[in-house]
């Protein structure tokens, strides 16, 4: 503005509250030069301890000092008139302009108004030609050159500073000239200063802006009686004039008091600024009156005639009130004054209050009913409408006048309502009766938008309702028109129904003819929208009347009922809240906020997490009910959730007892990180918006909307209740996966955000991954009002611990550099924390317990991984507290403690702040290398100020700002940023790809640099026809198929593996882009209005978007000529003859993709090319697919989600393949194999999709030349068990050769870090995914002199959350004996007390190894908990020991491994060798620690079944435990198992690291189904825990059914084990029979041993009878060898029975048999 001005131009602007303070030094400067202009301020609040958009003076006062004149408006006539004034006495004055009047009360007032014709601004233009003229004649221009803005010394600048005082004093003069105008050209008048009132006053109220409005309008209401009462308003506020503020006053001698009401405050001042001019005018004259000072309606806050009521009382007061304020109860400073509601609205005004729901059209309805009536009648209007806090679903409160006078008043309606209508059902019992009708006057009229019959409002409606109704004699009119609105085509809207209501029953306009307007307002508002949208609308106001009725109540018996007014409102609570819910949050959240008093507000703005918990607004009509049989446990509708309403809940079996009856569970499925747990997806009923969001992501249509109130009378409200009651059990999984994720605690929940919307998804997501330690620096804008508007905070604190988002917003414009200081102020903190930690150390170290001087020593190491210092905080928070008393320097660690955790730090904000405004902040965060993290919510528009276009917007979008769509293309602020090549750039878009979201923003945190994540957030603002935001996820997948959104990552750490950083994630453009668009209306609109330049801007949109999706293609294939070339560092080098291979995964959790990566590495070590790595979907095209595997083998990896689902990034692919069109032999020649990977508890849909896969391409004539390899997720070692066992299989099918080798080391997988003289308790190695059980009980069952040691092994549960289900197995994790670790240590040479740090310097360690190093570790605990030193060795090991030999050991180890070695090698495993012997009998071979690390295997887990029930017997987990023993083949020692090993030696006391196994077991869904159960050995010990929990419902009044046990072990008085509880088993009637079949027991041993079998042919109507006839169910548990007798003795069982319904033949007994398996009635667990 200052430029234009500069050049001579005229020039305005519109600005306010944070906007004008930007102005400041550019105001300074305009002023300075006397240069003539006008901006128009709506005078706003300036966020200071908090944001407030709302209005009042303080952003005016800011620039009172810069040299503008301020004029100041009170109406909106006046704020229309006075900006004309303005522009004439800038002209004339050469004194730059600041108009104003009041921000919202003013400027969002809707008022009747005389506008100026054209013609009228045309002659004044006219008539101001010479000083027009004048002030270009002053411009910078080379004709008549000068310059302007030079620098003055102190010789001259005071004075040249004087010298403009001559232009200031003849403002007021220019202004009253330009009132002169105004006057001759609508016959207004107005005065500088205008005084009301009595001419002979003694009390006056000095006042500006809309509050004269309201004191003019009590004065004139009182006439008489108030008659020595008057006010001075103010319009020339600057420059201030003596002179006629003192001659618009009455006689200064009569004066007795004067209140100066100041609508801002100055809090270091002795007095606002309007009081001072005062004080100083009214001084100099002399006058005695006494002055006081007042504040009023700061932020908007009303301002009454019971308020100017007050003020009065106050000045007629012996004692004045000295400050006071007005609006509340200052309980502080007591300046406050008490008040009360009073009506003063001029005869004949009618007022009128609607009830609204944000989003449903009431206020725009208003808006309309408004002007109808003051364009169709002489009527003047008034309307101003409240919102709450929320966003689109929040409270709307349209204030309504309607009257034959003008009116001035500018407050909302608190008495004398003549028609108020609650257009949302739910108000009536969610707020106050008082708060709702206490406004109506007597008489009434009260309108219900609700489906209640007359006889239904009895019970519906609250009594203190009732009885106000009935106190006040209402008149209640009823109408269903939320379903006059469904069945007119209208969906939610209502606001056109309710508006026809209104004009039925206000009477303001015949209803004939009202309707006829209201018509025709319709047909304007919607005319962009199409016809359809139009008689849609039309149709709803035709039905409307038909459907509206009069309530016959009981008048007497309502008005008379005795009724507490406040308690039904209390909020049903699962628990009792802190006082601070109730006191605070709940009257903010209930429209009561005006009730809190000063002393329960904090002064810093500082407010507590978690508000929205507390809300439960309960504003849906439907809410989304899970189908769990469908439901396939994706966590999808948990993730894209906007208000964290709907989430995946995990429940032990004993916390299923728990449970309400409606809380249905499946078996939580996924592996064995989900053994031992039950999945529910629950939403809240009384938190959810109703979005429909949920439902429409779904992939199986799992999820149903159902009504609210039918959702709470089945229980869902109480089950939302007990699921907040289970612990969280995120720790359990990857919180950087999708799936993972979703089982951390959400910390951002129900807030105020549009239902739908697409920005909380990703702000949710990030609470997920990094809550417990995250500081955000939030931008101004919509993330800022739903993420922080005090008593609606959404941002959570942990459950557990109490840890959360620290949130915090400064500005709009400054939130990078907000977010830069947070960081570099953190960063220096925990510098300072650094040293103080090193001078503890140095200083007090041998004063501080070892645990804690260890836990510090590591943090010093550690410091900078987020995970790891946030359990060195957790743990060193207690020992420092402990300790701090041992010396200073502890002490001073101890202050510092909140720097322990590295927080993860990120910016939020939109595209508006991120492409505008802000961009220089951002461009200056990241180009400083600093590792800040930005996250960018691109709604493509302001959408917070309702949706004007900012560089974001694409071209041919309609915005505001840019109606005629915009012509330019979309800022690419992902491209600027990657420009850098050090920052991490990622687009994502959650609802078209939810694993590359959480990847982006995983990668994100953990690059060491800036990262900048653009985010696709579909809005409101995007105006999408029929579905709303209800389909926005779908609304992303769209946006990416089509084009429109790209997804890609930019990680610069890439480059330096030798990769391109740059990853295209949506590689393939599948959908139509113009189809996409046509579905938002800021596009349409555009086609119906200007289809010319609809076409050519978004044909120009649509061919920029296929040339951008080519360039980041092309950007890509950057990646392959990098990648395939340098791959695994070797396959440039590839010399072997075998053919090339292409490797395509299909990945869903990353898993597959790994194993892919891993698998190509292999192929480098033997020289095998690999001509390409990629997703499916990139060949998802079959020319792609044909050209890729041209004259190479192609290699499918795939897993299968859930029941049978491709992955995302195959989806592409299979579509493709499958499709009918697919001519059949179109791949034929191509020749591939196939790696499954799954997981076999999906029995029905195990490694579906890879079948799927291989089967097509078979079909299509496509070439396998090798069966297809498996990896089950339930295996020993999950896929690498498959893998390994496919890999021999699949190099001799391409004949590859043996790996290069030149027999020196291998680079070793890992680094090793020696501590010399540090200190270190040691922390034991838990292995991912365990926990450490306490042994309770280690007894060795057998006697202690019998060849058999079985024993009975019990781990404590107590005070671990370890839960796990009938039929279960457990690993435990074993650990090597010490006199085999010191003997290992010995051999190696090894310091076992050595400290050291382990590096994984190798991506393909194990998950394992990485965990187990994220701490400082001795060189005995690896030895000892990780090394697999005395497990069976492999061939390679020999192979990889004889690199670290001597030339004879080498070469007898290479000979050993090789096959000439065959038999050398035989007769070695007859011995049973451990690795350590081969060591010991090699003793030249010594690797040394890294080494070792990286060629022996880390000890496995076995897996025992569990023998007790966690019911029957909690807090504990059992088994039945053989200690194995053997003779090795080749004689000599006895050898013992090395688990086995460890158990037997076990103590009572020891910690064990365990983890659930996922049980194979099928049970009946009946208790009463009989079960016959086969027990071999040890095997009995899963029978045990069948038979503890049938006794456990049976002492629980559950019926039972048979249990009938086959008990096969060697000896009845060694092995029969438990035989006291078998007895008594029977006895309490739950165990029916136990047949045992002793091995070696006389008298049939010898010669014959007795098998279980035998005994299942000696008793067969056992079976047969519980099987056959009574649908029973088998169990076999024991030795693998066992299983063909036992299923053959049952066939036999059941062929013998004959009869009816049972098999004849032993063919038929197979069948049988067949069927019983495939029905899910047979279940085995063998070893």
């Amino acid at each position: 503005m200052h430029g234009a001005l500069s050049v001579g131009s005229l020039a305005t602007t519109f600005t306010a509250s944070q906007g004008l303070l930007l102005m400041i030094p550019n105001m300074y400067k305009i002023a300075g030069e006397l240069t003539p202009c006008v901006m128009h301020v709506p005078a706003r609040a300036v966020a200071g301890q908090a944001l407030s958009i709302f209005g009042d003076q303080n952003d005016i006062q800011a620039v009172r000092s810069t040299g503008f004149a301020i004029l100041f408006g009170s109406t909106v006539q006046e704020a229309l008139d006075l900006a004309l004034a303005s522009h004439i006495a800038t002209l004339r004055s050469r004194i730059p302009f600041v108009h104003t009047f009041d921000g919202f009360r003013t400027s969002h007032e809707i008022q009747k108004v005389q506008a100026f014709p054209k013609d009228i601004f045309r002659k004044v233009v006219e008539l101001l030609a010479p000083e027009i003229d004048a002030h270009r004649a002053r411009g910078l221009n080379p004709n008549h050159p000068h310059a302007r803005g030079t620098a003055q010394c102190d010789d001259i600048y005071f004075q040249a500073v004087e010298a403009a005082n001559k232009y200031y004093l003849d403002v007021p003069k220019f202004v009253e000239e330009a009132f002169l105008w105004i006057e001759k050209i609508c016959g207004r008048k107005y005065k500088l200063y205008e005084y009301f009132g009595g001419a002979n006053a003694k009390y006056i109220i000095v006042i500006m802006g809309s509050g004269a409005g309201v004191v003019e309008e009590y004065l004139a209401k009182m006439g008489d009686k108030a008659k020595d009462c008057g006010v001075l308003q103010i319009r020339l506020y600057r420059p201030w004039s003596e002179k006629h503020v003192l001659a618009a006053l009455p006689t200064l001698s009569g004066i007795k008091a004067v209140a100066v009401c100041n609508k801002m405050k100055d809090p270091a001042a002795p007095g606002e600024p309007l009081y001072m001019d005062m004080c100083a005018t009214l001084q100099r004259a002399r006058c005695d009156a006494t002055i006081v000072n007042g504040r009023f309606g700061l932020s908007s806050k009303d301002f009454t005639p019971g308020m100017v009521e007050a003020v009065f009382k106050n000045l007629k007061s012996s004692n004045p009130q000295h400050p006071f304020t007005i609006g509340f109860d200052d309980d502080v400073t007591h300046f406050s004054l008490p008040y009360r509601s009073l009506e003063t609205v001029p005869a004949g005004t009618k007022q009128c209050i609607f009830w609204g729901f944000g989003s449903d059209g009431t206020v725009g309805a208003n808006k309309n009913t408004i002007k109808i009536i003051a364009q169709n009648t002489p009527l003047y209007a008034q309307g101003y409408f409240k919102y709450d806090a929320l966003k689109s679903g929040g409270v709307t409160m349209s204030h309504l006048r309607f009257g034959p006078t003008p009116l001035k008043g500018s407050y909302l309606i608190d008495a004398g309502c003549d028609y108020l209508a609650i257009h949302k059902r739910e108000y009536i019992a969610t707020f106050f009766a008082s708060t709702l009708l206490g406004p109506l006057k007597e008489g009434g009229t009260l309108v219900l938008n609700c489906p209640w019959s007359d006889e239904d409002l009895e019970k519906a409606l609250p009594p203190p309702f009732r009885k106000i109704i009935g106190q006040k004699k209402l008149r209640v009119c009823a109408i269903d028109a939320s379903a006059v609105a469904k069945r007119t085509g209208m969906g939610k809207l209502i606001n056109n129904i309710m508006t026809a209501v209104f004009f039925e029953l206000s009477g303001v306009l015949p209803t004939e003819q009202a309707l006829a307007l209201l018509k025709d307002a319709v047909k304007k508002t919607y005319k962009n929208k199409g016809d359809a949208i139009v008689n849609q609308n039309i149709a709803a106001v035709e039905a409307a009347i038909a459907a509206l009725r009069d309530v016959k109540y009981p008048l007497e018996s309502w008005a008379s009922q005795d009724c507490d007014m406040f308690s039904f409102y209390e909020k049903p609570r699962a628990e009792k809240p802190a006082e601070y819910v109730t006191e605070i949050l709940d009257k903010v959240q209930m429209m009561r906020g005006e009730e809190l008093k000063v002393s329960q507000l904090e002064a810093d703005g500082a407010v507590p997490l978690s508000q929205t918990r507390y809300a439960k607004r309960g504003v849906a009509e439907c809410v989304p009910i899970v189908d769990m049989d469908k439901c396939i446990q994706c966590n999808v509708c948990s993730a894209i959730c906007p208000h964290a309403v709907i989430r995946p809940f995990l429940l032990s079996s004993v916390e299923l007892l728990e449970a309400p009856k409606t809380f249905d569970t499946r078996k939580a499925t996924g592996g064995n990180a989900y053994a031992g747990l039950h999945y529910r997806i629950q939403a809240s009923p009384q938190d959810c918006t109703g979005c429909e969001v949920c439902t429409n992501a779904c992939p199986v249509g799992a999820l149903s909307m159902v009504s609210r109130l039918q959702t709470l009378d089945q229980g869902h409200g109480k089950n939302w209740d007990y699921a907040m009651t289970i612990p969280n059990r995120g720790k359990r999984f990857d919180a950087n996966s999708l799936k993972g994720s979703q089982f951390q605690e959400p910390l951002l929940e129900f807030s105020g955000a549009c239902e739908g919307c697409g920005e909380t998804p990703y702000a949710k997501l990030v609470t997920q991954m990094f809550g417990k330690r995250l500081i955000v620096a939030n931008a101004t804008g919509c993330s800022s009002i739903w993420g922080g508007t005090a008593g609606w905070v959404p941002y959570a604190k942990s459950k557990e611990g109490g840890k959360g988002t620290a949130w915090g917003n400064s500005l709009f414009e400054d939130n990078a550099e907000y977010g830069l200081g947070q960081f570099l102020a953190v960063k220096q903190r925990r510098r300072l924390l650094r040293d103080r930690i090193e001078a503890a150390i140095a200083r007090a170290g041998s004063s501080m317990s070892l645990g804690m001087r260890s836990l510090l020593e590591q943090w010093l190491e550690f410091s900078e991984d987020g995970i790891i210092s946030e359990r060195l905080s957790d743990e060193l928070g207690p020992l420092l507290e402990a300790e701090q008393s041992k010396a200073k320097e502890i002490a001073e660690v101890y202050r510092l403690k909140d720097m322990i955790t590295k927080p993860s730090m990120w910016m939020f904000g939109g595209d508006g702040w991120a492409n505008d405004i802000g961009f220089g902040g951002i461009d200056h965060a990241i180009a400083s290398g600093n590792p800040v993290k930005i996250m960018v919510m691109d709604t493509e528009v302001y959408s917070n100020t309702g949706g004007q276009s900012s560089k974001a917007t694409p071209m041919g979008a309609v915005a505001k700002f840019a109606q005629a769509g915009r012509e330019q293309k979309k800022k690419d602020l992902g491209a600027m940023a990657m420009a850098y090549q050090h920052v991490y750039v990622a687009s994502v878009a959650i609802g078209a790809n939810y694993k590359q979201t959480v990847e982006a923003f995983s990668e994100a945190e953990k690059y060491d640099g800036p990262a900048l994540l653009i985010c696709y957030a579909p809005c409101i603002e995007h105006r999408f026809f029929k579905t709303g935001l209800s389909a926005m996820s779908l609304d992303q997948r769209d946006a990416v198929e089509c084009g429109y959104w790209p997804l890609y990552r930019f990680n610069p750490a890439l480059r330096k593996q030798g990769q391109n950083p740059f990853l295209l994630d949506s590689k393939k453009v599948t959908g139509d882009v113009m189809k996409f668009l046509s579905r938002q209306n800021r596009y349409a609109q555009l086609v119906r209005s200007n289809p010319g330049v609809a076409e050519k801007l978004q044909g120009q949109l649509s061919v920029y978007l296929k040339e951008r999706h080519q360039a980041l293609r092309d950007k890509a294939a950057e990646e392959l000529k990098q990648d395939v070339s340098s791959l695994k560092d070797g396959l440039a080098k590839a010399t072997s003859n075998c053919e090339p291979i292409v490797i395509a995964f299909g990945s869903d959790t990353g898993v597959t993709e790994q194993v892919a990566k891993k698998f190509a590495g292999m192929c480098s070590e033997r020289g095998v090319v690999v001509r390409r790595i990629c997703d499916l979907d990139e060949m998802s095209e079959l020319d792609d697919l044909k050209g890729a595997a041209k004259d190479a083998l192609l290699v499918v990896m795939c897993s299968t989600c859930g029941h049978g689902d491709f992955p995302q990034n195959s989806g592409l692919f299979w579509s493709s393949v499958s499709a009918s069109t697919v001519a059949p032999k179109e791949l034929e020649g191509l020749r591939f194999c196939s790696f499954a990977m799954g997981d076999r508890s999906y029995h029905d849909s195990f490694c579906e999709a890879a079948k799927k896969i291989e089967a097509r391409m078979l079909e299509l004539g496509a070439k396998s030349i090798l069966e297809m390899g498996i990896g089950d997720d339930r295996d020993e070692d999950k896929w690498e068990t498959g893998f390994t066992a496919w890999l021999p299989k699949f190099w001799a099918a391409i004949k590859a050769p043996e790996p290069q080798d030149d027999g020196t080391p291998k680079a070793p997988l890992f680094d090793m870090k020696y501590h010399e003289g540090a200190a270190l308790a040691p922390s034991p190695i838990v292995p991912p995914g365990t926990q450490l059980l306490t042994i309770r009980e280690n007894k060795r069952m057998t006697p202690s002199d019998y060849e058999r040691d079985i024993r009975h092994f019990s781990l404590s549960t107590d005070d671990v959350d370890f839960p796990f289900d009938l039929g279960d197995a457990v690993a435990i994790y074993p650990e090597n004996l010490d006199d085999d670790v010191e003997a290992a240590l010995k051999f190696l040479e090894l310091e076992g007390d050595k400290v050291i740090t382990v590096n994984c310097i190798s991506p393909n360690v194990s998950e394992r190894h990485r965990r187990s190093f994220e701490q400082r570790v001795t060189v005995r605990q690896i030895l000892a908990t990780m090394l697999d030193l005395f497990g069976r060795p492999s061939k390679s090991f020999c192979n990889d020991l004889a690199r670290f030999a001597g030339t004879a050991d080498a070469k007898a180890l290479r000979r050993l491994a090789s096959p000439e070695g065959a038999d050398e090698w035989a007769t070695l495993m007859e011995t049973c060798p451990s690795f350590f012997d081969i060591m010991n009998k090699y003793k030249s071979a010594k690797p040394p620690l890294e080494q070792l690390l990286s060629i022996v295997p880390l000890m496995k887990p076995r897996i025992y079944s569990i023998a007790s029930d966690a019911h029957y017997a909690p807090g504990q987990v059992d088994f039945t435990v053989v200690i194995n023993q053997w003779k090795p083949k080749a004689g000599g020692e006895l050898k013992t198992g090395l688990c086995t090993k460890f158990i037997q030696a076990a103590a009572v006391g020891k910690k064990v690291p365990c983890s659930v196994v996922c049980g194979t077991f099928n049970f009946p869904a009946e208790d009463t189904t009989p079960m016959v159960m086969v027990g071999l050995g040890t095997g009995i010990a899963p029978i045990r825990s069948f038979v503890q929990d049938k006794l456990y419902k049976k002492s629980k009044g559950i019926k039972t059914g048979p249990m009938i046990v086959f008990y096969g072990c060697r000896r009845y008085q060694e092995e029969l084990l438990y035989k006291e509880e078998w007895e008594m088993y029977k006895r309490e009637g739950v165990l029916t029979s136990l047949v045992g079949a002793f091995q070696f027991d006389k008298p049939h041993y010898p010669p014959k041993q007795i098998f279980v079998s035998d005994k299942m042919a000696e008793q067969p109507e056992l079976i047969s009878e519980n099987l056959l006839d009574k649908g029973g169910y088998f169990f076999m548990c024991g030795p693998a060898v066992a299983t063909p007798s036992v299923q053959k003795a049952l066939k036999a069982a059941v062929l013998k029975k004959g009869g009816a319904g049972a098999p004849k033949t032993e063919v038929e007994a197979d069948k049988w048999f067949q069927d019983f398996m495939a029905a899910g009635r047979y279940s085995e667990e063998s070893y």
